[in-house]
């Protein structure tokens, strides 16, 4: 499987070759979790208050895993421009030993913090027994998950976004169908609710990483030799972008504890309704996620290849896109956001908050789209201390500070303009803060 110069060529055609197979598995795999969620409204408010309590506590894991994946696409991108090829395959071993054995250490610490951290979030002694019905079968699956997300990143390092979009896509065909089976109990299965949503995910990951398993080592983009030789090596290097990257993913997930926190004051109905708007949210973005799995290794690519000019204009094709893309999403949540929320919870009073957060927040998805970019390029080029800054400066210095504040006068609506102004403000601060480094990086070339 060879690998795909990203340095010649149309910048915008190789940003869109590369993104669209990645947002075709991104997007059907937010798809299928937001009908996922849909499954779930139809078993009661509280299933999905429950679930919803847990996605702090799975984003953490999925963002310590996140954060290693980056460094890896970082260093293994940078390596395949400057024409390194020697370290790519060690690289790509190394990492993978070194994200399998973290989750597999944290998946079990993680199993173990259920009831305090749970109990601290505010969750009752029903919700609690929900949540350890879907995290006691999620949380073992969370290694094949993590080990999957790593070979993903290493084909895309590489040029190749073909595979990993193919293999997500299978994911996620194969979730929804496994999904409302083992949910509801049809065909002679036994009725397994929220338990039923975690099996049919750790089914799916067996098979997905499996199959991206097969094309790795098919490709030969791993070694199968001496795979420990020069592992320190590689993890120092792995994770000097890799820690600042999950700091930074950490921090979203810390803050989202936060938010559930002061949100369950108000009850399982509020909860339930964040929930709802933020899997309709991961659906409207998740074109600018797939971008931003993508700017990344085509700017690594370009500046190992000294390819200045193509790094300027490929950020630049990124955020022309965020700001369009961010119109055309808000515009239809704005008016309709009750609609698409009652098509997952049909109840009115959940309905009620979801079209709340669906009218005021995404008016930032354009400028939220522009700060993924400029991070994502940040750790690209070797530069992650600023990505985790406007991460902790977005979340602790801006959002959850006037969260709190707002909630005070305004109530659980104040949280939701709270998102509004710190995604608006701290987009604007990566924009300008990305163009001076790099003019910066450059003059010093």
């Amino acid at each position: 499987m060879p690998q795909k110069d990203l340095t010649q060529g149309s910048v915008p055609v190789s940003l869109a070759k590369l993104t669209a197979p990645m947002m075709m598995g991104v997007s059907s795999t937010i798809l299928v979790q937001t009908l996922e969620m849909g499954f779930i409204g139809q078993l009661s408010t509280q299933h999905v208050a429950a679930l919803t309590f847990t996605f702090p506590l799975t984003m953490i894991l999925t963002s310590i895993a996140l954060g290693i994946s980056i460094g890896t696409s970082s260093v293994i991108a940078r390596s395949v421009g400057s024409g390194a090829q020697a370290d790519v395959k060690q690289l790509a071993t190394h990492a993978l030993l070194l994200v399998g054995t973290a989750m597999a250490i944290l998946s079990v610490l993680a199993w173990l913090a259920i009831d305090p951290l749970f109990t601290a979030m505010g969750a009752t002694e029903h919700l609690l027994g929900l949540i350890h019905s879907y995290l006691d079968i999620f949380l073992p699956g969370t290694v094949l998950f993590t080990v999957t997300m790593i070979l993903s990143s290493i084909m895309r390092a590489n040029g190749n976004a073909n595979v990993p979009g193919m293999v997500m896509t299978l994911g996620a065909g194969l979730n929804l169908l496994i999904d409302p089976i083992l949910i509801f109990g049809w065909f002679g299965f036994p009725r397994m609710e929220l338990s039923g949503a975690a099996a049919a995910m750790t089914v799916t990951r067996v098979v997905t990483t499996g199959v991206i398993l097969y094309y790795i080592l098919n490709g030969k983009l791993m070694q199968t030799r001496q795979v420990l030789r020069g592992f320190v090596t590689s993890a120092r290097r792995i994770l000097h972008i890799g820690v600042p990257a999950m700091a930074t993913q950490l921090i979203g997930p810390v803050s989202a504890a936060i938010v559930t926190r002061m949100l369950a004051q108000y009850g399982d109905v509020v909860v339930a309704g964040y929930g709802v708007a933020t899997r309709i949210e991961a659906m409207a973005a998740m074109l600018l996620f797939a971008l931003s799995g993508s700017i990344g290794p085509f700017v690594g690519q370009n500046w190992g290849a000294r390819q200045n000019a193509r790094v300027h204009a490929g950020i630049r094709v990124s955020y022309q896109f965020c700001l369009a893309w961010g119109l055309l999403m808000a515009t239809p949540l704005f008016f309709f956001g009750h609609i698409v929320s009652g098509w997952i919870e049909p109840s009115a009073q959940v309905t009620a908050v979801a079209a709340l957060y669906l009218t005021l927040v995404p008016l930032s998805y354009g400028l939220w789209g522009v700060l993924m970019m400029a991070s994502a390029s940040f750790n690209a080029l070797g530069k992650p201390l600023p990505s985790t800054v406007l991460s902790f400066t977005r979340m602790f210095v801006v959002y959850v500070p006037l969260a709190m504040v707002l909630n005070h006068y305004y109530g659980y609506p104040g949280i939701f303009m709270a998102t509004l102004v710190s995604n608006s403000l701290i987009g604007l601060a990566g924009y300008v803060w990305l163009r001076h480094r790099l003019n910066n990086m450059v003059n010093a070339i």
